[in-house]
């Protein structure tokens, strides 16, 4: 028989400790391999001893004729060792020591051929003893038969608790914790870990993982490269051993860093096609047996697929909300047609769904970059962040990582807690650019804690196109607008120039059928003309930037023919040809054009000389309240080459007043009733006495009262009081 004993202190890395001696010293007689078995027990009851009896333990192993005994003993028999019940599964989380308790006893009954446990006056000790098996392997890959009782339940397999898990509604991330918890508690392993594909199978993310990270914190799921994630450089069919780690190409990181030293690995085969890799590692160079290569592969091919369906599930749940993201995204960011709002937008979009801060950042036409836009979470940061990100925009940076180094920011800057968090915390920072040319800079991070998915990165990415062609889309609008309502400008007569008639208060009015039009197809003009004063009102057939354009066409005509002197039939007639010239045929114009002189006759008032080429008759109201039309409707402009015009000559008398409208105020609209001339007579009847601002605003009130937001069609009024 030989013995072998070492004391430990209660401390968490005992369990390491412990392992590593009883290994080391099983290899060193020669025991046949594997002993996994072995080293599975001695891991949990040193864990039980440590967690409950706070005291210096003892570990003894003994070699007998055919089988292997283990003792582990503690100075505490007052704390008694809890009676072992049917192994079973403790679903809730549980991380390396910080468990209330083990499988010690549970395993010990399902895997020893005999153990037991004594209390002494000073101390108290489990032990256990498993025979060897005759072709080597150890006593867990044995047949079930009961070896003590004929009434003993068939020993469970060492994935029993895995598969117990399988059966319960546990989502993806609890499903894989409980996985590598029991992969290194069934391979007595130090570490263990779950690395699966990508949504694009480009890289593999570590998504959980026990004894890699220090303090007991909680695991962040890590992106890295399949040489990262394979002992070889592509991944293998079968499970693999490194030996060494120190030596070994693949893991040198968090491995390495946590002391680890010897690494086997199973991959997670689905149709044929590698969908992860489970991992165990040791802090214990050699410490895996092909059987233990063996036993972990049968785990991993009993999670395969369970777990594959559930990622595809979690993909296809994710793939779902960021459509459904982006389509929402692209509503808001189409129902507006201003930049500032638009960024303002895409601010808050970002900030509500993929990072927890924002800055927008945009590049004018002559190239200069500004912050228009910062938002966080956290309103209290928006002043530290603005600060931040006040100079040049950020790099481009599409991997996740922090955007200022510690040579960015001077000593006392880092000192701020608020500044701390915000520069440690990953950011990404993409172009947002339009037709090939760049408009800004998109710019999201996220607390120190967290990360980026590869799905956020690439839905950010989205995102920015869909931001900056609705922002060149702003931009193109406003550069229109801005042009057509100067353009829309310079079709109507400045108010400030209109000139001063002697004895004649005027006043005119228009409103557009499109509110967004500055002017359309009607259009009014009063000005001064050799020696005398001309008035015009006139109507574009239709409305929009296409009678504007007839409509300009017609004012600068009139005005340059007038200031020649030509006579008012003459004017009508060559207006009439301009027209035709313009091929403007489905464009036709009425209008009314006049010219006043004072009258001859020594009663005072003016003499008009008018020409009214099938536009509404004007309307003249005596200071008594009586309205009647006056002239005679001759042909409209633009339809007809052979085409005569005729001046009229009319007095009107001091006290009138000459109304003259477009065909938008007698055909308005009050459901199926019409205003027409008779209800503008009416109307303007009741405006004896008023002055001629007063008598637009009469009317403009009584149309609303008619047909209350009927302007349907663009609108021009033109009123001369004769004092």
């Amino acid at each position: 028989m030989k013995v072998a004993r070492r004391e430990f202190p209660p401390a968490p890395e005992t369990a390491a400790g412990a392992r590593e001696f009883v290994h080391d010293t099983l290899l060193s007689w020669g025991v046949p391999d594997p002993f996994d078995d072995v080293i599975l027990l001695v891991s949990e009851l040193v864990t039980n001893a440590v967690i409950h009896a706070r005291s210096p333990l003892e570990v003894t192993v003994r070699r007998l004729e055919g089988a292997t005994e283990v003792m582990v003993s503690d100075a505490a028999p007052e704390r008694a060792v809890p009676q072992a019940g049917p192994l079973s599964v403790d679903t809730s989380p549980s991380r390396g020591d910080e468990r209330s308790g083990g499988l010690g006893l549970a395993l010990a009954s399902a895997i020893a051929s005999s153990w037991g446990v004594s209390y002494g006056r000073d101390d108290k000790a489990v032990w256990f003893r498993i025979d060897d098996v005759g072709d080597g392997v150890a006593s867990l890959e044995a047949p079930t038969v009961p070896r003590r009782s004929p009434n003993r339940p068939a020993r469970p397999t060492p994935w029993s608790s895995l598969d117990a898990a399988l059966g319960s509604r546990l989502s993806l991330p609890q499903l894989l914790e409980r996985t590598v918890e029991y992969s290194a508690t069934a391979l007595g392993g130090d570490a263990a870990y779950i690395a699966l594909a990508t949504s694009d199978e480009t890289m593999w993310e570590v998504r959980a993982a026990v004894g890699l990270t220090s303090g007991g914190a909680h695991w962040r799921p890590l992106r890295i490269r399949t040489e990262e994630a394979f002992p070889s450089a592509a991944p293998e069919a079968g499970a693999m051993i490194n030996d060494d780690l120190m030596i070994a190409r693949a893991h040198r990181g968090r491995l390495s860093r946590a002391g680890m030293r010897s690494l086997v690995t199973a991959p997670l085969i689905v149709d044929g096609r590698v969908t992860g890799l489970l991992g165990v590692a040791s802090r214990r160079v050699r410490h895996f047996a092909p059987a233990a290569a063996r036993r972990l592969q049968e785990g991993a091919d009993l999670i395969a697929l369970p777990v594959e369906r559930a990622r595809l599930a979690e993909v296809e749940l994710s793939r779902r909300a960021s459509l459904s993201f982006l389509a929402e995204a692209s509503d808001l960011l189409a129902g507006t047609l201003d930049e500032r709002m638009t960024g303002a937008l895409a601010a808050q979009l970002i900030t509500s769904r993929l990072g927890r801060w924002c800055a927008i950042h945009t590049i004018n036409e002559l190239g200069v970059s500004r912050l228009t836009h910062v938002m966080h979470g956290n309103e209290n940061y928006n002043d530290v962040l603005r600060e931040l990100l006040s100079g040049a925009p950020p790099r481009e940076q599409r991997d996740p990582r922090p955007l200022w180094g510690p040579t960015d920011l001077g000593e006392g800057e880092i000192d701020d807690g608020l500044v701390r968090e915000l520069v440690r915390g990953p950011a990404i920072s993409i172009p947002l650019v339009a037709h090939g040319r760049e408009l800004g800079r998109m710019t999201i991070g996220k607390n120190e804690s967290d990360d980026f998915t590869r799905e956020e990165v690439d839905v950010s990415d989205d995102l920015s196109r869909r931001v900056a062609s609705a922002m060149e889309n702003a931009r193109l609008h406003e550069r229109q607008a801005a042009m057509s309502v100067a353009l829309q400008r310079s079709l109507l007569p400045a108010r400030e120039k209109e000139p001063v008639i002697p004895d004649v208060d005027h006043a005119v009015f228009y409103r557009p059928a499109d509110e967004k039009n500055v002017v359309g197809g009607d259009f009014y003009d009063v000005f001064a003309a050799s020696g005398r004063w001309c008035f015009a009102i006139g109507d574009v057939c239709g409305t929009g930037p296409e009678a504007a354009a007839v409509t300009g066409l017609a004012r600068h005509t009139l005005r340059a023919l007038a200031k020649e002197g030509f006579t008012p039939s003459h004017i009508m007639q060559r207006l009439n040809m301009a027209i035709l010239d313009e091929n403007t045929s489905t464009r036709f114009l009425t209008m009314l054009y006049g010219e006043m002189t004072p009258a001859t006759d020594g009663g005072g008032g003016m003499r008009v000389r008018m020409v009214c080429a099938g536009h509404p008759l004007p309307l003249r109201l005596s200071p008594k309240g009586g309205v009647e039309q006056f002239g005679a409707s001759q042909p409209l402009l633009g339809a007809f080459e052979d085409v005569g015009f005729t001046t009229e000559n009319v007095d009107i008398r001091p006290g009138e007043v000459v109304l003259a409208v477009t065909d938008g105020v007698t055909e308005r609209r009050s459901n199926s009733d019409m205003l027409g001339d008779t209800g503008l007579e009416r109307i303007f009847s009741g405006c004896a006495g008023l002055s001629a601002q007063a008598v637009i605003s009469r009317i403009d009130r009584e149309l609303e009262e008619y047909a209350p937001g009927g302007h349907t069609d663009d609108t021009a009024m033109l009123v001369l009081r004769f004092l």
